[in-house]
């Protein structure tokens, strides 16, 4: 997939992605990450993505992944999402410099860094 997704260089690739994880719900303006109950599609993709970020595979989300519900698929991409931030930072990087729609941007914002961010700064100061 990592070799896929750097030899198409396609933005379509997590913005599909991230129609699955539904931000859109997540989104609660004025509040922290603790103080809302999370949609169960953002929950999944958020334990996905982090789970996804500490082990380096997305295997736990395709072994899940039958029957496919709209849950599942959110863990799928979350899982996919935290991984290519793990794995392709700087492609990651640009797609979510090229988001135009300011309220998406945000939404990407405020996913990751409550979500991926954390434990992928535990990895870096880890290593």
């Amino acid at each position: 997939m990592v070799q896929y997704v750097q030899d198409s260089a396609n933005s379509v690739i997590l913005d599909c992605l991230l129609q699955h994880i539904q931000l859109e719900l997540y989104v609660v303006p004025g509040s922290r990450r603790k103080d809302v109950e999370l949609p169960a599609t953002v929950t999944e993709a958020a334990t996905a993505a982090t789970h996804a970020i500490r082990t380096r595979s997305v295997l736990f989300c395709i072994e899940s992944l039958w029957p496919v519900g709209t849950e599942k698929m959110a863990s799928f991409a979350g899982g996919i999402f935290g991984l290519m931030l793990h794995i392709l930072p700087a492609y990651v990087r640009g797609w979510f410099s090229d988001i135009r729609n300011r309220s998406i941007s945000s939404s990407v914002e405020s996913f990751t860094k409550a979500w991926c961010s954390p434990t992928l700064n535990t990895n870096e100061l880890s290593q």
